[in-house]
């Protein structure tokens, strides 16, 4: 085999060697991604669960529960307008 030729299968074998570690650590820095990414999702609905206040009465999921008092009517012009006109 001349010398150019084993020059670039060298050079092929050094670069396939790199591609495999950069897609393992690419592999791994996403693995990690999702577990931490669990991990703050776990905390933050344990969070939420805890600061969240129970139900005035026992409803089932789903149910409608009618207010005891219902809205007022809002003061004002009644007019909305958003952005410029």
């Amino acid at each position: 085999m001349p010398r150019h030729e084993a020059q670039l299968a060298e050079a092929a074998s050094e670069r396939d060697s790199g591609v495999r570690k950069v897609s393992s650590l690419t592999w791994r820095a996403g693995a990690a991604g999702i577990a931490c990414s669990a991990l703050i999702g776990v905390a933050l609905a344990a969070q939420h669960a805890a600061a969240s206040p129970a139900p005035p009465h026992h409803t089932q999921p789903g149910q409608i529960v009618i207010p005891a008092n219902p809205p007022q009517p809002a003061t004002g012009s009644g007019q909305v307008s958003s952005g410029a006109s």
